[in-house]
């Protein structure tokens, strides 16, 4: 690096620069250098010949900073401190912080008595520290701004949802009231009314409207055939304009920027928007759909594009005059194109009365020239280059105003659908007509297959196939979704469910086989929730997923709840219905509950624990009968006098016969707790006796399930040889007199009054390391020299008199060493005993050893363990 030779006030930051420049290109060239440098030294000598010399530079120029950093410390220098050097590669790993960073600490702190670059370093630190604590958050900003800069323009608010997920807000916008309630025409759900189109004006019409079209060759009948559809003979006698069938180069369609674009919801912008539609040739159209929070459904936008223009149709708004659109939609020389329009054509209906004539479904176009996929996303990058985010297909299209994402999804359905249309129809053109040439150049081929005869050219073959497909869809009806209770099949139907989530037990299938209670309990209770939802959905005009989820409703069937905490511990969270009409739910499943169990035949086993459902049934009995119960005396009566009918023939008081006495009517209640049901008054005798004793079975099987039968105390019997024993010590003792015949009962004493227990008295104790053993004493008055003891009656006795063993002065192999701080049973202390060895008067506990010397790092006084005793 180049510079000038005497540093100046003035050059000192070009200086400053220049260095900070070329200390950066150094750091780079170095972090670049390889990783085995010892092995490009030994293999090129001239690249270790010229690192030597670098190395040796850099040492010499860190020598003489250090040279003149040891200057500017005149006490230091005195002291003989900084005349370190730097002489090889181990000073610099060995010493580099004690030399280098210590120095550069030292010229850092005496750098203050520097005004120049006292002012740069604190200049540069106090922005450090103010950009640090508003990063932290510790500087706020003044109450009442002075001379506020002009603040800068917010950037737009970055979506954060991540790719291949919509924002909650879009996908199920839960603030927004129901559209249907504002409709003029309300919605009707209820189960099992048909539906019937009202059509008021039917446009292009061949036949007038309410005509019975009937074709032959359809149905059981002879020509029988008939249908709803008002548009059916149009549709079958269509005659399909000749540009369909001609080749033409597609039409590119332009931009979105230059296309006109229209927001339809007012009535004037819609009557604007179908004058221009009458001067179309082709039309594409596209719906989108809610189903969420709403039973049936209903539509939300249409879509329409022509070559010229696109438009967004609010359907809400507008709803009442989409029926005018039919004027452009049955005329059979105007195309309209879709593309998987089965449940557009069906919605149409539903909602507006639409129908179709003249479709082409770009699906069944695919279909036909067999792509490998068949979605429009799929045919938008194969033939305009675009990707749509399709995202919002699941999106909340009730939403007002749209967002800008959502209408250019709308707009891109449509927009680019007549130029694939072109495409599309060309494909079909050229592909019949090449297999046509291919057919006819190979004669034997056209023999062995032959064509079906046919009035249109081979060229229209597909085009014509497709068109069909076309038709089949178009002529598609709308009917409303009836729910069957008994079978549960149909599209929402219970069977249809739980074969879908291959629910074997849940099935609509017969099994009253002996052990399948729990199992018919789940399915009684499955179908009865299933239906709940049903009925709740329709009353509520909600769809039945927003009132129960699928998966919490065989989570009901299959833990059956008993209580209404158990109910709301099966949702996570809590469906807003649920919440609302949880009592009535809870209900619901309890009468299921009673009415699959049924009456209770016979006793269940002692060892053998009720069911799960069975489990259920009797909490929700006790919950009943907490509720609701009769007196004790009342309800014997009641249940032993109905239980069985016992009469005597005859009567000392009454007579020869209860039967030839006129007696009272009983009082007896129209219903009971216990056995329910009406009274046995209001029933036949046949049938009233067959209940009574079902009744009285099932309420003994509930008595017989709540008692506990207690096991008794066994009693402690002595062995015979112990008895034998104990009975000839008492006798040898007290000279009684022996009765093997009689057990002597123990009385049990409590543990709290248990005091302590007699020391045993047996002379075959052997006591082993007591300290100062004592002397047996014997029983008789003296000893002879044989080791005998004589009574005065001249009687022998071996028996010996042994004290009780006290363990508490037995030393504790825990407490050695610590002789000398032990105390006794009199409170003082025990003298260690010195001296005794293998032949002193007492032994020690660990034999003839000495005690072991103490450890050095024992503590003598303080806090030591001890042996609780």
């Amino acid at each position: 690096m180049s510079g000038p030779s005497s540093i100046s006030s003035a050059s000192f930051n070009d200086y400053n620069t220049q260095l900070q420049g070329s200390a950066l290109k150094a750091t780079r060239a170095a972090l670049g250098l390889p990783a085995d440098i010892p092995f490009h030294r030994s293999v090129h000598p001239d690249f270790a010949k010229e690192l030597d010399q670098c190395s040796a530079r850099i040492l010499s120029i860190t020598n003489k900073l250090l040279t003149l950093a040891s200057t500017s410390n005149s006490s230091a220098t005195a002291r003989g401190k900084g005349k370190a050097r730097l002489e090889s590669q181990d000073d610099v790993a060995d010493h580099f912080h004690s030399f280098v960073v210590d120095a550069m600490d030292q010229l850092l702190e005496r750098a203050v008595s520097i005004p120049v670059l006292f002012r740069y370093v604190f200049a540069y630190l106090s922005q450090k520290d103010i950009g640090l604590d508003e990063f932290l958050g510790h500087s706020k900003a003044p109450a009442i701004a002075v001379n506020a800069a002009p603040a800068p323009a917010q950037k737009p608010k970055k979506n954060n949802v991540p790719p291949g997920r919509l924002d909650p807000a879009l996908q199920h916008a839960s603030h927004l009231p129901k559209p249907q309630l504002s409709f003029k025409r309300q919605v009707d759900n209820t189960n099992g009314v048909p539906w019937h189109p009202t059509l008021g004006h039917k446009y292009n019409a061949k036949v007038p409207l309410g005509y019975n079209f009937q074709e032959d060759g359809e149905g059981t009948g002879e020509g029988s055939s008939s249908s709803l559809h008002p548009y059916r003979y149009e549709i079958k006698h269509i005659s399909y304009p000749a540009r369909m069938f001609t080749p033409a180069p597609p039409i590119t369609p332009r931009s979105f920027e230059d296309t006109p674009f229209t927001w339809v919801s007012t009535p004037a912008e819609f009557a604007h928007m179908l004058e221009q539609m009458r001067g179309a040739r082709e039309v594409a159209v596209d719906l989108e759909y809610h189903s969420y929070r709403t039973f049936a459904g209903f539509v939300c936008l249409m879509q329409i594009s022509t070559r010229d223009a696109d438009f967004v149709v609010d359907t809400l708004a507008l709803r009442d005059e989409m029926e005018e659109l039919n004027e452009v939609f049955t005329n059979p020389d105007v195309v309209k194109v879709f593309h998987g329009a089965e449940s557009d054509i069906v919605w149409l209906q539903q909602d507006f009365n639409l129908y179709v004539v003249n479709l082409f479904d770009t699906y069944h176009a695919s279909k036909v020239l067999d792509f490998p996929r068949h979605g429009l996303a799929t045919l938008l990058e194969m033939y305009c280059d675009f990707t749509a985010d399709k995202r919002y297909q699941l999106a909340d299209w009730r939403i007002r105003p749209l967002p800008e994402e959502m209408l250019q999804y709308a707009r891109s359905d449509t927009h680019f659908l007549l130029f694939i249309y072109d495409n599309l129809r060309n494909a079909l053109l050229d592909r019949a007509q090449s297999r046509a040439q291919s057919r006819a150049q190979s004669p034997s081929s056209s023999a062995a297959t032959p064509t079906p005869e046919s009035s249109y050219p081979p060229a229209h073959a597909l085009v014509r196939e497709v068109l069909a497909r076309s038709e089949e869809t178009a002529l598609r009806e709308y009917e409303k979704e009836l729910y069957d209770t008994d079978t549960g099949a149909g599209p929402g139907g219970w069977d249809t469910l739980a074969r879908k989530w291959n629910k074997a037990s849940l099935m609509a299938v017969s099994s009253d086989r002996e052990g399948a209670t729990a199992v018919n309990v789940q399915r009684a209770v499955y179908r009865t929730v299933h239906g709940w939802r049903d009925r709740i959905a329709r009353e509520e005009d909600e769809s039945t997923r927003y009132v129960l989820p699928n998966h919490y409703l065989f989570s009901l069937a299959e833990r059956t709840p008993a209580d209404m905490a158990a109910l709301l511990s099966v949702f996570h969270p809590v469906p807003p219905v649920i919440r609302r009409r949880a009592k009535e739910l809870l209900d619901a499943i309890r009468d299921t509950v009673k009415g699959a169990l049924g009456p209770i035949a016979e006793t269940p086993r002692a060892s053998a624990g009720p069911s799960a459902a069975q489990e259920v049934a009797m909490q929700i009995d006790e919950e009943a009968a907490a509720a609701e119960m009769p007196k004790a005396s009342t309800l014997s009566s009641a249940l032993w006098a109905n239980a069985v009918s016992v009469k005597a023939t005859s009567s000392r008081l009454f007579g020869p016969s209860f039967s030839q006495v006129p007696t009272a009517p009983p009082i007896v209640a129209s219903r009971s707790t216990l056995l329910g049901g009406p009274s046995v008054k209001s029933r036949n005798s046949s049938d009233a006796a067959t209940n009574r004793q079902t009744k009285f079975a099932e309420a003994a099987a509930r008595i017989h399930r709540t008692l506990v039968i207690v096991p008794a105390v066994p009693q402690m019997v002595q062995p015979k040889a112990e008895e034998e024993e104990e009975a000839a010590m008492t006798a040898a003792d007290d000279g009684d007199v022996l009765k093997t015949d009689a057990v002597e009962e123990m009385p049990f004493v409590p543990a709290g009054q248990r005091g302590s227990m007699p020391e045993p008295v047996d002379d075959t104790i052997v006591v082993v390391g007591q300290r100062n053993p004592k002397k047996r004493k014997r029983t008789g008055e003296k000893a002879d020299t044989a080791g005998t003891a004589v009574t005065g009656e001249g009687s022998t006795s071996t028996k010996m008199e042994v004290e009780a063993f006290d363990y508490g002065t037995v030393s504790n192999i825990l407490d050695d060493g610590s002789d000398h701080e032990r105390k006794d049973a009199r409170g003082g202390r025990k003298k260690r005993k010195q001296g005794q060895g293998a032949g002193g008067g007492s032994t020690s506990f660990y034999g003839n050893f000495g005690a072991p010397p103490k450890a050095h790092s024992e503590v003598k006084q303080g806090n030591q363990s001890r042996t609780f005793r």
